[in-house]
C-alpha cells in the first residue's frame, strides 16, 4: 500500500487546528482532512468549502493583517470512526488540536486506524503529533492507543507509529462572530522530539522543527511564555480587564509580568543553560504578541482551568519549585500563583472547585494536593502571605 505523501489528518477543526497547525500544513501544500466532533461546525465547513485567516503582527503595524483563504479541505465527523481510520491509513501525518481532555476519544479512532493500517499492509512510518498545551502530549496519546490494542496490533503499532512529543506556540482566540473567520498572530514555534519521530521528516513542512532538545524547548516556552501569559491573565483578571491587550497596557500588570519574566528566565537559564540575552529576547516576544488589540484575546481564555495550571509540572508551580531548589528569587512568581489561587469565575468550574477546596481544606493542603508543594517548603508560607495581600 502507498500513502498519500501530501495528506494530513487533523483531529480538531477549532481555532487552533484551523488557525495554526492546519494552516501551516495547508500553506506547505498538504491536503487537509479535518476530524471534528461539533456537528454544526462540520456542516458549516462542508457547506462553505473555505475559511479565512487574518494574520496580525510579524512586522506589520498593529492594525494591519494578511488574509489567507483556505480551501480544498475535507471534513469528517468524529463519530465516523471507520472512515477516519481509512483516511489515516493513507495519510502522511496525523495531528491533534483537541485539548488534553479529549485525547482518549481520539485514541479510540486511532486504535481502529492501527488495525486498518495493518489490514491494508502499510509499511511506511506514520507519526501522530498531539499539538496540545501540555507536557508529553503525544506520549500520553500513544499510551491511550496502546491500551486499546491487543496482540499483533500492539506489535504493529510499536513498529510503524511514532508519537513524538510536541510544543506549539501561537495565540489563536476563538472566533467571536463568524466561525469561518479566524484572527491569529503571524508567529509560530512548533517543535517535535526528533528521537521518537519515525522515518523521514515530511518535505516542505518547514514550520515543524525536529529538535534534539525538546524538553528544554518545551520548558522554555511553558515557563516563560505560558508562565508570563498566566501572570498577565490572573493579574489582569483581578484588575478587571477583559482582554489581554488591555492587561498589557496596565502599568501594574506590566510590573507584575516583567518581574515574573525576569525570575522565570533565571530559572530556565539555570536549568537548561540558555544564554541570558537569548532568553530576554524570547521573553520580549510575549509583550509584543500580547499587545495586538485586534486579536481580542480574552483574559478568561488565558486563566481558565486553574487547577490544571497550578499543578506541579505546569507553568507557575514548576518554576517556583525550581527557584527554591536553585535558591533563586521567586517573589513575582509567587504573587502570580497567589493571583491564580484567588481567581473565581462562575463559568469556570475549576475555579469554583479550587475555592471550595481552599475553604474546606485550607490553603496549605491545597498547595500540597494541587501543586505538589511539600508542607515544609518555604513556598507554603510565601504563597500564603501573598494570597492574603
Amino acid at each position: 500500500m502507498t500513502t498519500n505523501a501530501k495528506k494530513v489528518v487533523l483531529f480538531g477543526a477549532g481555532a487552533t487546528g484551523r488557525g495554526h497547525v492546519g494552516l501551516l500544513a495547508w500553506q506547505a501544500g498538504y491536503e487537509l482532512v479535518f476530524v471534528e466532533k461539533n456537528p454544526l461546525l462540520v456542516n458549516l465547513l462542508r457547506q462553505a468549502g473555505t475559511y479565512r485567516v487574518h494574520l496580525y503582527g510579524g512586522g506589520r503595524s498593529t492594525d494591519e493583517y494578511d488574509e489567507v483563504r483556505v480551501s480544498g479541505y475535507r471534513v469528517l465527523h468524529a463519530i465516523e470512526r471507520r472512515d477516519v481510520a481509512q483516511e489515516i491509513a493513507s495519510a502522511a501525518l496525523v495531528l491533534t488540536a483537541v485539548f488534553d481532555q479529549n485525547l482518549q476519544d481520539v485514541a479510540e479512532t486511532l486504535a481502529l486506524a492501527v488495525e486498518e493500517c495493518r489490514r491494508v499492509g502499510r509499511s511506511e512510518p506514520l507519526n501522530v503529533i498531539a499539538c496540545e498545551n501540555m507536557m508529553d502530549s503525544s506520549s500520553v496519546l500513544g499510551l491511550h492507543v496502546l491500551k486499546r490494542l491487543k496482540g499483533e496490533d500492539t506489535t504493529y503499532c510499536n513498529e510503524i507509529f511514532g508519537f513524538p512529543d510536541c510544543m506549539i506556540s501561537r495565540v489563536v482566540p476563538r472566533p467571536e462572530d463568524n466561525p469561518l473567520l479566524i484572527l491569529t498572530e503571524d508567529y509560530n514555534e512548533w517543535t517535535a522530539r526528533r528521537e521518537t519521530y519515525k522515518g523521514i521528516k515530511l518535505p516542505d513542512l518547514d514550520a515543524l522543527e525536529l529538535v534534539d532538545n525538546q524538553t528544554e524547548r518545551l520548558e522554555r516556552k511553558l515557563f516563560i511564555h505560558n508562565g508570563g501569559h498566566a501572570v498577565c491573565g490572573y493579574t489582569g483578571f483581578e484588575r478587571g480587564h477583559q482582554y489581554i491587550h488591555e492587561a498589557v497596557a496596565d502599568p501594574e500588570v506590566l510590573r507584575m509580568v516583567s518581574g515574573a519574566l525576569g525570575e522565570l528566565c533565571q530559572v530556565v537559564e539555570r536549568k537548561h543553560g540558555f544564554e541570558a540575552q537569548a532568553l530576554a529576547t524570547y521573553a520580549a516576544d510575549l509583550g509584543r504578541r500580547g499587545a495586538i488589540r485586534e486579536l481580542k484575546d480574552e483574559v478568561l481564555r488565558v486563566v481558565r482551568d486553574p487547577i490544571r495550571k497550578l499543578s506541579a509540572h505546569e507553568r507557575l508551580v514548576a518554576p517556583a519549585l525550581l527557584a527554591v531548589e536553585y535558591d533563586l528569587p521567586r517573589g513575582w512568581i509567587v504573587r502570580g500563583i497567589a493571583s491564580a489561587l484567588r481567581y473565581r469565575h462562575p463559568a469556570d468550574a475549576q475555579s469554583l472547585r479550587l475555592g471550595q477546596m481552599i475553604a474546606e481544606q485550607g490553603l496549605g493542603a491545597v498547595l500540597s494536593e494541587v501543586g505538589g508543594i511539600a508542607p515544609d517548603s518555604p513556598l507554603v508560607e510565601e504563597i500564603s502571605t501573598a494570597y492574603k495581600e
